[in-house]
């Protein structure tokens, strides 16, 4: 049996994680079959650009037989961060043979992009760096959250074009309210 998938998007510090959490909770109510993935980038093991994403799906596959998988970030952005944070150039037919596969492997696959402005993901960002840098002086701050701006920024500049132009997957721009999951947006 394949498992249903749902790809949760969304620049850093936008709630996809707490929506993930939400919604194995809610799945899991009903459900046992529901496994979480979180993808994090491509490791020094990894082949190709995609494979950051079809070796942690394979890996779950072989240890058991889920009825939904909820992803943490997904094959999409792997064009964004490389070019974003590495400088590297992807050809987003890589995004698209992710997708493939994903859709290959699914009894049915759903992206949600969770879209939130930078005002109300700016206080996360504080928080977080000031966790990360406790000591940092408020220039080394200021410079953090510069550079982090830019990238949501960009972030939805590029995602929402990606979706609409270039992905395979059906797909929702959404702003989830505290305590809703996937299945508040997509009937299973």
């Amino acid at each position: 049996m394949k498992p249903k998938i749902f790809a949760v998007l969304g620049a850093d510090r936008v709630g996809k994680s707490t929506f993930i959490e939400n919604s194995f909770h809610t799945i899991k109510q009903f459900n046992s079959k529901v496994e979480k993935l979180h993808f994090s980038g491509p490791k020094p093991s990894h082949n190709n650009p995609i494979d950051q994403y079809v070796f942690p799906l394979n890996d779950l596959m072989r240890g058991s037989s889920p009825e939904y998988v909820l992803c943490d970030r997904g094959f999409s952005e792997v064009c964004f961060y490389e070019r974003f944070r590495r400088n590297i150039i992807i050809s987003e037919e890589w995004a698209v043979a992710a997708e493939s596969y994903f859709k290959a492997v699914s009894s049915e696959i759903n992206v949600l992009l969770i879209n939130r402005d930078w005002e109300w993901s700016q206080p996360k960002h504080v928080e977080e760096v000031d966790q990360l840098f406790p000591e940092a002086s408020n220039y080394f701050k200021r410079t953090q959250m510069l550079v982090r701006e830019k990238e949501h920024v960009s972030y939805y500049e590029y995602m929402p074009k990606y979706l609409k132009n270039i992905s395979t997957l059906p797909y929702q721009i959404i702003q989830p309210k505290l305590g809703e999951s996937v299945l508040d947006y997509i009937l299973v």
